[in-house]
């Protein structure tokens, strides 16, 4: 594999004139659900650039995600806008692909990958290493959609195998695998990416795949000719693996009913009723805080923890108060007024 470094990033914002089949062709390879998401084209105060779903009409109650089609594909590899793809389709709950991301240090993000994709091709497996913004990702494209749980199973493995480390089970900083999760409802959007080939509005730049002219018909003639995963050899890639235990998702909390509300007593709060667990441990729930959210903060989604066998304590590790932390939920505590308290 040629090197990446950093200071040869893709030339500024240039616009292209593709075909319509050109851009058939992706939409054949990377295009799994017709739901899709936009980046804003201009970043906010602290210099993020937000995404949205694409929606058909302004209205909440009555509007419809637009469908990603193949001139819609166009207009973003032209340069026009830029789309998201979204891995998982919740009809099958399977993946064109999955997309390994790294954005950590960039030698680190790169040498990582590197091993990654060394490995997948002793197990047969072609890969394609795209440059991103602050590291890069590492694409697998499967001969027919396949399921996520089965590919995150593989992924997971191999990675854990070579020693690099997986966000998530406690862990910050390491690789993200998307899809993200093994399953997403009909009307959940699980996790977009980046649509590769198109810019990326925060920096206005291109980050294409290692190895091919910086065209996009060159990108696309080098993709077509990548070998793909198949469902056979999946299966016995996997056989006898199993996720590995601290990335299984919790089991389902069973909250029970209330207890019927008694006149002049407060009415009992439980933090499970407005937050869902990521993961547990022996002692504690973790999720992210609600109040770290709203200031857009704990973006690993673990600084919450709620104790299981005592469900109505609760503490955030980023040191949020438990009144930052309800008034976040939209149930603040009600503070009594001083002449109600008691004092000894």
């Amino acid at each position: 594999m040629a090197p990446l470094d950093a200071a040869l990033l893709a030339p500024p914002f240039k616009r292209f004139h593709v075909s319509l089949e050109l851009a058939q062709q992706y939409h054949e390879i990377f295009v799994n659900r017709q739901k899709y998401t936009l980046q804003a084209q201009r970043p906010m105060m602290n210099g993020k650039v937000n995404w949205y779903v694409a929606y058909i009409g302004k209205d909440p109650a009555t509007r419809i995600p637009r469908k990603l089609d193949p001139e819609t594909i166009r207009h973003h590899i032209n340069g026009d806008f830029t789309v998201g793809l979204y891995a998982l389709n919740p009809d099958t709950q399977r993946s064109k692909w999955i997309a390994i991301d790294a954005d950590y240090e960039f030698k680190e993000s790169i040498r990582d990958l590197g091993t990654l994709q060394s490995e997948l091709s002793k197990d047969g497996i072609d890969a394609a290493l795209e440059q991103s913004r602050r590291g890069a990702h590492l694409w697998i494209f499967n001969e027919s959609p396949l399921l996520a749980s089965e590919l995150r199973i593989y992924i997971y493995n191999l990675a854990l195998r070579l020693g690099i480390a997986i966000k998530g089970g406690g862990i910050k900083v390491g690789l993200e695998v998307n899809p993200k999760q093994d399953a997403v409802a009909a009307n959940e959007h699980g996790n977009g990416i980046r649509g590769p080939l198109g810019i990326h509005q925060r920096t206005k730049r291109r980050y294409w795949f290692n190895g091919a002219g910086q065209t996009p018909e060159q990108q696309l003639a080098y993709l077509l000719k990548l070998k793909r995963l198949g469902e056979s050899q999946l299966k016995t890639l996997n056989e006898g693996m199993a996720m590995p235990e601290v990335y299984q998702p919790p089991p389902p909390i069973v909250i029970e009913p209330r207890r019927e509300y008694q006149p002049g007593t407060r009415e009992e709060f439980r933090i499970l009723e407005y937050v869902r667990p990521r993961r547990k441990d022996s002692r504690n729930y973790w999720t992210q805080c609600p109040s770290c959210a709203l200031a857009g903060g704990d973006k690993s989604r673990d600084n919450l923890s709620i104790s299981i066998r005592e469900p109505w304590k609760y503490k955030c590790w980023a040191g949020c108060s438990k009144y930052d932390i309800r008034a976040a939920l939209g149930r603040p505590i009600e503070l009594r007024p001083l002449t109600a308290r008691k004092w000894s």
